[in-house]
């Protein structure tokens, strides 16, 4: 398992090519020639790139009648599987299995025109005090297969509140079990979760205008995709020797009031010193390859090859495309 080969899928070329750039500008360093080709293994130059996420499908044989047993089961066999292999994992002195629920809604045409033009919208809408919040959370982002094409993608958000706009990669499990990355771009902001009740193509492009200059009219309306999330964040992990940073266990219920049909961990770090540090990615990959793909801990799930480690892809019915 140690030796299991892994790739990437198309972060690579970019971050290559923004680090020639960067050698070619006058009075730049010369790339440290004895690194090899891995995007980890270089200091990012793509400032938008603010962090990284991992993200694994769990087994179907692992869930249970309700989200708290499921989640239970999971982080034991996560916490065992991790000591067996050197990790440290902590779990929280307080309430680790505390959940956290909230509505999301992913929006796209009867045709996924929006995904086709390398779009996805998501409206999330927290519960307090077992109520939705009258704030709606929307995130916005590009998916362009062509990296570079991401980047480039202005997202720029107007006429609403808390906007934060920033550039991930993910890192997951893709054919032949073998780990990848992708980049996605996100602009994420909040409005009174009233204003999108239409679900008109309008109602968000008027919040993000270039989602109107896609050929698509503004009355376009938009299918909603819900799912009921549970999640929680147990403990922390540990990597290349850097200070701890927290797993995230989720769960996705397709139907109402029923129990979730789909659940994830995920864990990752932000800041460019991170982002840069070939150690902490290193030890991520390994904690993937040995501690949840590993036949001891029983987690792995066949979709994972089939979605990269994600739930949208999943919900929405979108594999990844063949290498």
């Amino acid at each position: 398992m140690q030796n299991r080969r892994i790739l990437t899928w198309t972060v690579q070329a970019t971050i290559l090519a923004a680090l020639a750039l960067v050698a070619a500008a006058p009075g730049a360093a010369a790339p440290d020639a004895g690194r090899g080709r891995h995007a980890a293994d270089a200091p990012s130059t793509l400032a938008e790139v603010r962090a990284r996420e991992y993200k694994f499908l769990i087994s179907p044989q692992r869930i249970q009648p309700t989200p708290e047993a499921t989640f239970r089961e999971v982080w034991h066999r996560v916490q065992a599987s991790a000591a067996r292999h050197g990790f440290t994992v902590t779990e929280k002195p307080v309430d680790p299995m505390k959940i956290e629920t909230s509505t999301k809604a992913y929006l796209d045409t009867r045709d996924q025109a929006l995904w086709s033009r390398g779009y996805i919208i998501r409206v999330t809408t927290q519960d307090a005090d077992g109520k939705p919040d009258a704030l709606a959370s929307v995130t916005v982002k590009a998916i362009h297969p062509d990296p570079s094409r991401t980047l480039a993608t202005p997202l720029a958000v107007v006429g609403a509140g808390k906007v934060r706009l920033g550039a991930e990669e993910n890192i997951g499990f893709g054919p032949d079990g073998q780990l990848g990355d992708y980049l996605e771009k996100g602009a994420s902001f909040s409005v009174p979760a009233g204003s999108l009740a239409g679900s008109t193509l309008g109602d968000v492009g008027r919040y993000l205008p270039e989602l109107l200059r896609l050929g698509l009219p503004a009355d376009t309306v938009l299918m909603r995709k819900p799912v009921r999330s549970y999640q929680v964040k147990p403990g922390t992990l540990v990597l290349g020797g850097g200070k701890p940073i927290a797993i995230t266990m989720e769960g996705w219920s397709t139907s109402e009031g029923g129990p979730p049909v789909a659940y994830d961990v995920s864990f990752g770090y932000s800041s460019a010193q991170a982002f840069g540090t070939s150690e902490a990615d290193r030890a991520a990959r390994r904690f993937m390859v040995e501690v949840l793909h590993g036949a001891d801990a029983g987690l792995w799930s066949a979709d994972n090859d089939r979605w990269g480690g994600s739930k949208v892809r999943w919900l929405m019915d979108r594999p990844l495309p063949p290498r």
